[in-house]
């Protein structure tokens, strides 16, 4: 089946063999020109006419011939000026009509949205044959397309969930913790296991500005609130701002951004964090993507009456993170491997720093066009870097295994609803803070 550009210059190419003239003494490439392009060899014919654009520039035969072999070869800047040149000097009127519909492609590769459409437009109302107005209609659908994607737009998201946590806390279910130095404690029961049921909404808004075709600013917002029914010792209220920058082609896409996000603890302000995120994320051939990430961000824990030292938690943290995708018809795997590095700000608080790493692997089957499971499995070690204080005279090690497996049902263009269920495993050479945690629950995403 033949595509608009390839039934375009067809046409173009055909026509244009009237055209063609050969000059009485040292005569541009014309015939060499004509069979490189009509046995698509369009690189050599662009290197052969661009070793005589000096002498042939201005040559309405030879100009129009290279400018199909620069469009064809990659290179549409030399394309425009090319054809340009054949709009305003060629006698026939069905030449200059012929130059401006390939000037129109030309300006359409090089993204100038606005001349391509004027001149194709221009050509549409000369009553071309069949086949090149249906070939136009094509591209000026494409042009449309374009000018939506580079126009600035807003999005707003509403997703509640409903569920039941049971380890709100995640916290230890021994009652009696064995200590090195004062023995066997007993554990108060609100700093054990708690389980509820919960409510969860999250609101989100977005503006996307795009710069140029591959480039734009994005500004992102994130309100949540978790509510546990019973308890609201646990309840957790966050706000997350963001402002990236995005770029790239086809092939490579990068992306840079600032985060800023404040976390409150039953009503009162807990944590601030602030990131700076960078991303890199590479298409290949045959479903094959690859990705690298890192960040740098910065803790900083409110001091609270009943608390007054949670500063001694505030920590910078470098993180790395790369990930490799294989995207099928039915599945997309993804496999990442991540590494981090917390160091505590004060020499008091050093017990918080910590190093973490650890590989994850999930997995959506898109069982129709509508459903999409989906399994998630990570493991994750860490090490802190002093000896936890009172109680407890180690260095404590963490290992945890997560598992979270789900349902996403597509209902239209803008509703979701979704359910998944989680399970966590945290195993720790200081058994206090070693827990389990299982947690399922349903919601849905609206968008606009």
């Amino acid at each position: 089946m033949r595509t608009p550009r390839t039934a375009l210059l067809t046409f173009l190419v055909a026509s244009s063999m009237s055209e063609l003239t050969l000059a009485q003494s040292a005569p541009p490439p014309i015939d060499s020109l004509n069979e490189m392009i009509s046995a698509g060899r369009y690189t050599e014919a662009y290197q052969l006419a661009d070793s005589n654009l000096t002498a042939w520039e201005g040559d309405t035969d030879f100009d129009f011939l290279y400018g199909i072999a620069a469009i064809e070869s990659g290179n549409p800047n030399e394309a425009v000026f090319a054809f340009q040149r054949v709009a305003n000097t060629a006698a026939r009127p069905v030449t200059r009509e012929r130059a401006r519909l390939e000037l129109a492609h030309a300006h359409l590769l090089t993204n100038n949205l606005a001349a391509s459409e004027r001149l194709f437009n221009q050509v549409l109302a000369s009553n071309p044959p069949a086949n090149v107005r249906n070939n136009i209609q094509a591209f000026l659908t494409l042009i449309d397309e374009r000018k939506r994607s580079q126009s600035a737009s807003f999005s707003f998201a509403v997703s509640p969930v409903f569920g039941h946590d049971d380890n709100i806390n995640s916290a230890t279910s021994n009652g009696l913790i064995d200590t090195p130095l004062i023995g066997e404690i007993t554990l108060n029961s609100d700093g054990l296991k708690t389980a509820d049921t919960f409510s969860d909404l999250t609101v989100s808004l977005g503006y996307k500005k795009p710069i140029t075709r591959d480039r734009s600013i994005d500004v992102t917002v994130i309100a949540n609130r978790h509510d546990n029914r019973s308890s609201d010792q646990f309840d957790i209220d966050y706000a997350l701002g963001d402002l990236s920058y995005s770029y790239g082609n086809n092939t490579h896409r990068f992306r840079h951004s600032l985060q800023a996000q404040k976390v409150y603890l039953d009503g009162q302000a807990f944590i601030d964090t602030y990131r700076f995120n960078n991303s890199w994320q590479r298409a290949g051939q045959n479903g094959w993507y690859q990705s690298l990430s890192g960040s740098l961000s910065t803790t900083r824990n409110v001091n609270t009456r009943q608390a007054p030292n949670n500063d001694l938690k505030d920590t910078n943290q470098m993180l790395l993170s790369g990930s490799l995708t294989k995207l099928s018809e039915r599945f997309t795997n993804t496999v990442t491997a991540f590494y981090a590095q917390d160091s505590a700000r004060d020499s008091a608080g050093k017990h918080n720093g910590r190093s973490f790493y650890g590989v994850a692997h999930s997995v959506l089957w898109r069982l129709t066009g509508q459903h999409t499971p989906y399994l998630r499995l990570s493991y994750q070690t860490t090490e802190y870097d002093d000896n936890h204080p009172v109680f407890f005279n180690d260095i404590r090690d963490d290992g945890n295994l997560s598992a979270t497996l789900g349902w996403t049902w597509q209902y239209s263009q803008r509703l979701s609803f979704n359910s998944e269920m989680g399970y966590n495993d945290t195993s720790s050479n200081i058994p206090l803070f070693e827990h389990t945690r299982f947690k399922y629950q349903a919601g849905l995403n609206y968008q606009l």
